[in-house]
């Protein structure tokens, strides 16, 4: 018979406010003092893997096979543990989350316990159950507290190695001489000194400035000085696009970064993209404070933010699926199908129609039925004599993952670690980059007016204004050809106002210039796009058809003015950026050497 157990907590907080602590399946087994696992992956040969999972539980050494959660956004989560030997033979557990009227949240924590023999049931009555409540209860009452405000720490019993305050404080005072904040240097080490193993073992610079307030590029660049201090030690991670995470062993330099990568978990081959998936990580050395990397839940819904639900089917089962709602296309894969297909909202979220999905081998079919399901409601159908897993994710990354594009892409960042490039025989993509090439017009004029050496002065003094510019919009000057400069950037609008910036710069520099015919004036041409990352002579460079088309932009240019690519245009950060200032765009259709078809730009006058 199996032994079960229902608890409720009630919290005066939304869901919404829950679910990111109580979804953290890793945090809560380690807060409940339950041992760490290992785990063991192997495919299945029909899609998908078996994930064996093994840890010494109240003294017994016990294996399990962990099957995939089920869980919905802000609503639920189950695992179901179907144990190999011993006494148990399955364990199913998880929480629900039910909303009250006034906007606050029930917490229903459950687990069902199917015993093998009556030592098991023993063990399930009198033993697991009893503590996991209890502990549970405990859980509950400190999240409860936290949120009020009254201790800091997000859950209890999580555990923290003390630091070696002696190295600490001499890095810290290293990085006080640096020019950091006492502010800044005072957060970082109150969380160096308390925060969680958890925490301290993958430290992300974007969400800790979030967290503390602070600007994210001067915490970053605390983290890198930090780095150079002996303080921290930096990694490399390439994650996967599916699950969006790795277990193959850090990185030490871009240069052990290989392009091509298997996750064992989706069983994919995927390349490293340095705009997404190629992720920049920090851990505390050792010499300061030693921190065990061990995993206490695999899969949990904690650690996958990005899934919006996911459900497993049975052989040639029929199903509705109550899906949270979205706002962005959202895309639905499963392991056990080979295509995945992308949702909009307003196909999932039409109250006359329901979206039926039927889960094949070689890819799904989507065919919509006017059978009024309701809002976010597929119907589901597994026609296949194996259980197929169904997961709905966005498909924006975690904007606090620094990736290798938006770190690599600061001047800051190139300063400091000049030896991070990828390996010489390797090519990474990089899916999104904004490309600038500027050129001088009228140089040739103006070493001819005024002479060589005040000529050569004047344009040092641009190309300095220039890479203040671009360092100032967190950019990176890739090389200079000439009078002409290459540089990227990571974000448009930062693009933007720094060519805004260089062209005013410039134009005062320029400005006490006797002769007309000797008047320097600055042509610059934007366009974003995939390209490849390369290594050359030891230093990141760029190919690709997007940095021959801005280069070839830049010639449109009349001076005193930036030519923009269409796809650059269309984003509604360049739409922002023209309306801010008031600008007004002129459109050409022009056939550039090297493409075939003519290239719409866009000419934006900036004087």
């Amino acid at each position: 018979m199996p032994v079960v157990s229902e608890r409720w907590h009630a919290f005066p907080h939304s869901k919404e406010t829950l679910w990111p602590i109580l979804s953290k399946t890793d945090w809560i087994n380690r807060a409940l003092g339950l041992p760490p696992v290992d785990y063991e992956i192997e495919p299945t040969g029909l899609g998908g893997t078996i994930v064996t999972a093994r840890a010494r539980v109240f003294g017994i050494r016990l294996a399990w096979q962990e099957h995939p959660f089920d869980w919905r956004e802000y609503e639920r989560y189950r695992v179901r543990r179907t144990f190999k030997g011993g006494p148990l033979a399955e364990g199913t557990m998880g929480m629900d989350f039910h909303e009250q009227e006034d906007g606050s949240c029930r917490v229903r924590v459950f687990s069902e316990w199917k015993p093998r023999n009556k030592l098991g049931h023993w063990l399930a009555k009198q033993l697991i159950v009893p503590k996991t409540e209890k502990d549970m209860a405990v859980l509950m009452d400190h999240v409860r507290d936290y949120l009020g405000g009254s201790v800091a720490e997000v859950m209890p019993n999580l555990p923290i190695t003390p630091p070696k305050e002696a190295a600490l404080a001499a890095a810290l005072n290293a990085l006080a001489e640096r020019g950091h904040s006492a502010h800044l240097i005072s957060l970082f080490q109150e969380f160096i000194q308390h925060a969680p193993d958890v925490e301290a073992s993958r430290l992300r610079p974007l969400a800790l400035a979030r967290r503390w307030k602070h600007n994210p590029w001067r915490t970053l660049r605390l983290f890198l000085d930090a780095t150079r201090v002996g303080l921290l030690e930096l990694s490399w991670e390439v994650l996967c696009p599916n699950c969006r995470s790795s277990r193959h062993p850090l990185k030490k330099t871009l240069g052990d970064v290989a392009r091509e990568m298997h996750c064992e978990v989706c069983q994919i081959d995927y390349d490293g993209r340095f705009d997404e998936s190629v992720e920049l990580k920090f851990t505390i050395h050792p010499s300061v404070r030693p921190v065990k990397m061990e995993t206490y839940c695999l899969a949990g819904p904690g650690a996958k933010p990005h899934i919006l639900t996911q459900l497993t089917v049975g052989p040639n089962e029929r199903r509705s699926w109550d899906i949270p709602s979205f706002e962005a296309t959202a895309r639905l894969r499963s392991p056990q199908v080979k295509q995945f297909v992308n949702l909009k909202p307003e196909e999932a979220g039409n109250p006359y129609v329901t979206p039926v999905v039927v889960c094949k081998p070689e890819g799904f079919d989507v065919v919509t039925e006017a059978t009024g399901g309701g809002d976010y409601t597929l119907r589901v159908i597994n026609p296949n004599p194996y259980p197929v897993q169904l997961i709905l994710e966005r498909l924006e990354w975690d904007p606090d993952i620094l990736t290798a594009a938006r770190v690599t892409n600061w001047q800051d960042f190139r300063d400091l670690f000049a030896r991070e490039v990828i390996a010489p025989n390797e090519r990474i993509t990089v899916g999104s980059q904004i490309v600038l090439f500027t050129d001088l017009r009228g140089s040739t004029a103006m070493y001819r007016d005024v002479g060589d050496a005040p000529a050569y002065v004047l344009v040092r003094k641009h190309f300095e204004l220039i890479e203040q510019s671009v360092r100032e919009a967190h950019g990176i000057v890739v090389k200079t050809i000439g009078d002409a400069v290459m540089a990227v950037f990571s974000d448009v609008t930062e693009a933007l106002e720094a060519v805004h910036r260089m062209q005013r710069d410039v134009s005062k520099a320029t400005a006490n210039l006797g002769s007309t015919a000797s008047k320097l004036t600055l042509k610059a041409g934007l366009h974003i796009g995939p390209c490849l990352a390369v290594n050359a002579n030891d230093r990141l460079d760029y190919f690709g058809t997007t940095i021959n088309l801005a280069a070839r932009i830049v010639d449109s240019s009349q001076g005193g003015d930036m030519v923009i690519s269409d796809d650059l245009y269309s984003r509604p950060e360049a739409a922002a950026f023209i309306d801010k200032l008031n600008l007004m765009p002129e459109l050409k259709e022009l056939q550039f050497r090297g493409f075939t078809a003519p290239q719409k730009v866009w000419r934006i006058a900036l004087d």
